[in-house]
């Protein structure tokens, strides 16, 4: 099974220990308990622009699954201001996504940028993802969109809650099934690392990565791949 993850640093699980599984790991655990070899390949810290550039270059009719978990920064700097995004192919369950992260200052001076950039043009994010949704159209059935994760932090959550109630509405239109993480993780201290108000714990990111595998076999838009086995 050949699954495309792109998303943001709790893909990989940013600060999580040794050893730690992000919730991408524990999903992929779950489909690998089922007797089905997978292959991930991982993409993080893309902007919006860069996602798109990213899917119309990748083979995506070769995926039998592309869960996309969009940023709260719907809004980003211009690339030329952004790190080449970097790639992690995962053979393996509990290969490690290794994918370089970034300063605690500088992601949240970014964020204060993206909302102030909202706040300019509000319009920009919901065209984004519009565009990215219709771009993926001819493969929604293989598409498991998730929306940005929650945040102690104030200007984070706002960011949070205004990409979220976007993403819902898009892909309400285009009938692509949306797993909306507001239902599992809550904006409270025990769902975070220690001192960290953004990032989720090693605990989160378990019950984050059982619920989406959960939802992946009940979503109605999703073609769940089954393994066959000869008798």
């Amino acid at each position: 099974m050949n699954v495309l993850v792109i998303g943001d640093e709790h893909t990989y699980g940013y600060g999580l220990s040794a050893g730690k599984l992000s919730y991408v790991g524990h999903f992929i655990r779950q489909i690998s308990r089922t007797g089905r070899a997978v292959s991930v390949d991982a993409y993080a810290h893309l902007s919006m622009s860069q996602t798109i550039a990213t899917l119309a270059r990748l083979p995506l009719n070769q995926y039998d699954l592309i869960i996309l978990q969009l940023d709260h920064t719907l809004v980003q700097v211009p690339d030329s201001q952004l790190a080449p995004a970097t790639v992690a192919y995962v053979p393996a369950v509990c290969a490690e996504l290794k994918i370089t992260g970034q300063s605690s200052f500088n992601y949240r001076l970014k964020s204060v940028g993206t909302a102030l950039l909202s706040l300019v043009w509000p319009f920009r994010e919901r065209m984004a993802i519009s565009v990215l949704l219709n771009q993926l159209r001819p493969y929604r059935h293989n598409v498991l969109l998730v929306t940005p994760l929650t945040s102690q932090d104030r200007v984070r959550r706002w960011l949070q809650r205004r990409g979220r109630a976007v993403a819902l509405q898009e892909a309400d239109k285009r009938l692509v099934s949306v797993f909306d993480t507001d239902s599992i993780i809550r904006p409270r201290e025990e769902y975070f690392l220690l001192n960290d108000h953004s990032h989720l714990s090693a605990i989160s990111h378990e019950l984050l990565g059982l619920s989406l595998y959960d939802f992946y076999q009940s979503a109605p838009t999703i073609i769940t791949i089954q393994s066959t086995r000869k008798n």
